[in-house]
C-alpha cells in the first residue's frame, strides 16, 4: 500500500532550484531579458527546455528558434518567466510514463497549452503580476509528481483502478491523506515560491461558488476553469490525466462566457 510516509519521501526528493536558475530568475524578476538569455545559454538542458517549448505550434512562430537571446526576446518577459519556471517541472518529470499514458513531448504541449491560454486570461483581465504569471505551471508540475508517486506502485494502483470505480484523486486521498491540491501547494513550497502565491493556491483549492467573489478569487475560477478545459481534451482523456482531480466548484454562466470567449481568441 502506498502510505503517507512513502508520498512523504517523494514529495521530500522533489529537487530545490539550482543556484543557476536562480540567477537565471533574478535576471528576469529585474526585466533584463539579456541578461537571463545568457545565463540560461550556459545550461544546456535549460535552454533545450526553451526551444522544446518555444516552439511547439500554438506559440505560432513560423521559423524555428534557437539562439537564447532570441527566444527571450520574442517571448517577453511574461512568457519567459512561465517557460522559466515550467523547466522545474522537467526536473520532476518522468522520462518514460506508465500510469498516465504520455510522451515527453504529448506532456511539453500540455505545458505549452497551460501557459498560452492562461496568458491570455491574464490579458484579458488585465493583471500583471509574477505569482499570477507562474501559478499555472503548477498543475503540469503537480500531475508529473503523480506519476512518480503512483509509478512504483503500478501493479497495486491498477488493480484497485481494474476493481473499484475509483479516480486517481480519490486513490491519493484513501491511500496517503493528500488530494492533489495538496501537492500543487508542496511543491509552490519546495520551490520557494511567494506567500502570496500560496494563498492564491488555498484560494483555488476551496472556491466552491461564484457568489460574492472578490478579485483574487474571480482569477482563481479562471484557472479552475482552465484546469477543467485541458483535461477535457483528447490527450489527457486518453492518457487518463482527466482522471487526476475533480473539480467541485458550482462556476455561474457568466464566468463560463467570458472564459470561453478568450479561448476563441487563442484558437483564432
Amino acid at each position: 500500500m502506498l502510505s503517507k510516509e512513502d508520498l512523504d519521501r517523494y514529495l521530500s526528493e522533489i529537487p530545490s532550484i539550482p543556484e543557476v536558475l536562480k540567477a537565471c530568475k533574478a535576471a528576469l524578476d529585474e526585466g533584463d531579458m539579456i541578461k537571463a538569455a545568457d545565463i540560461a545559454s550556459t545550461d544546456k538542458a535549460l535552454l533545450e527546455h526553451f526551444k522544446n517549448i518555444v516552439n511547439k505550434p500554438i506559440f505560432g512562430f513560423t521559423n524555428e528558434l534557437k539562439d537564447a537571446r532570441q527566444i527571450f526576446g520574442v517571448l517577453g518577459i511574461v512568457r519567459a518567466r512561465q517557460i522559466f519556471q515550467s523547466y522545474f517541472t522537467l526536473l520532476l518529470a518522468p522520462k518514460e510514463w506508465e500510469v498516465f499514458k504520455l510522451t515527453t513531448v504529448q506532456f511539453n504541449e500540455i505545458q505549452a497549452s497551460f501557459i498560452i491560454r492562461w496568458e491570455e486570461i491574464l490579458k484579458a483581465h488585465e493583471i500583471e503580476d509574477e505569482d499570477y504569471e507562474v501559478i499555472v505551471t503548477l498543475i503540469p508540475a503537480s500531475i508529473a509528481v503523480c506519476e512518480s508517486i503512483f509509478k512504483d506502485h503500478i501493479e497495486m494502483v491498477t488493480l484497485i483502478k481494474s476493481q473499484k470505480n475509483i479516480s486517481y484523486e480519490e486513490l491519493l486521498i484513501r491511500l496517503s491523506g493528500y488530494n492533489f491540491f495538496d501537492i500543487v501547494k508542496i511543491i509552490a513550497r519546495k520551490w520557494e515560491l511567494s506567500v502570496k502565491l500560496l494563498e492564491l493556491l488555498d484560494i483555488l483549492d476551496k472556491l466552491e461558488n461564484c457568489d460574492n467573489l472578490n478579485n483574487e478569487q474571480k482569477i482563481m475560477v479562471n484557472l479552475l476553469l482552465l484546469m477543467n478545459y485541458e483535461v477535457s481534451q483528447p490527450i489527457c482523456i486518453t492518457s487518463g490525466i482527466n482522471d487526476l482531480f475533480e473539480i467541485n466548484c458550482n462556476f455561474d454562466q457568466e464566468s463560463v462566457e467570458s472564459f470561453y470567449e478568450i479561448m476563441e481568441k487563442v484558437q483564432a
